[in-house]
Parts: C-alpha cells; structure tokens; sequence
C-alpha cells in the first residue's frame, strides 16, 4: 500500500474503532442475510433468498430461492444483489428490502435491520462486523472480522 492510500485509510479506521468503543457502534455478527420483497397486491412478504451461517455447518442457502431470484443466485456464492436485478426488483415489487439478522458476541441480543444494498452486498453471513441504528435500519460502520478469516 503506498503511503497515500494509508493516510486515506486512517481516518476511516480510526472512526470504526472509536465508534465501537463509544458504544455508537454494535459489533455484530451477522447469522443470516436475506431479501424480503414486498408485492404490490399482497400484504404478505416474501423472504426470496436466506443465506444462514452456523458455527457447526458453515454457509449455506435455505431452501430453494423464490422464482424472482432463482436465476441469480449460485448456491457456492455470496449473495450479492447486482445493480441490474436490484432495478428489476424494484419494478416488479413494492418493497425490496436488503435484511440482516446479526447476534451480539455473546448471543445475547439478537436483531433484525435492513441494509441499504451496497453495504448488504459488502458483507457475508457469518461477518462480524460493526453497524450503528437508525430510524431506516442500520449502517455499516467497519467490517471488523471475515467469516473465512476465522476459519
């Protein structure tokens, strides 16, 4: 990394950790993301895509993807909504919500937020990362730790 870049990075680094430390920041881990789609006729939403982390079994997809997504998600792969399939989702659905369900480290207090899609897209299940609430959901704050990176 050449000296600019690190003198870039420093700031962003330094206001993750003392975010945390305030208590402004959680540290999270995340157990599952999904994409809740909410259909203009029906009141009822639909979970489309659930990827689950388990300590004992890893990463993996819960069942089959709804239709709306079927084509875009690979099974092996992260899930990652594209700008493209987020237009199309957007038209054909009232709401398209980017989800998360992250624990506390100690299991204690679980929740569920939503992400705006570029930081749903950053993450994986099984992150530790550090987000901060607000009224619309949730931002990213700091990937603290990758789920690869422990195993």
């Amino acid at each position: 990394m050449n000296r600019r870049a690190l003198l870039a990075a420093v700031p962003s680094i330094a206001l993750a950790g003392c975010a945390t430390r305030l208590g402004i920041a959680d540290r999270v881990e995340i157990t599952r993301k999904f994409v809740r789609l909410h259909p203009w006729d029906d009141d009822e939403p639909i979970d489309a895509v659930v990827r689950r982390y388990d300590p004992d079994d890893g990463v993996a997809y819960d069942d089959d993807p709804h239709e709306a997504l079927a084509d875009e998600v690979d099974p092996d792969e992260p899930l990652v909504v594209s700008d493209s399939v987020a237009d199309r989702l957007a038209a054909e659905y009232e709401i398209v919500e980017y989800r998360i369900y992250a624990c506390a480290l100690d299991g204690d207090d679980c929740r569920e937020t939503t992400l705006v899609r570029e930081d749903f897209n950053a993450v994986e299940a099984g992150d530790v990362v550090d987000i901060v609430s607000r009224s619309s959901g949730a931002g990213l704050v700091n990937i603290h730790e990758r789920r690869e990176e422990r195993d």
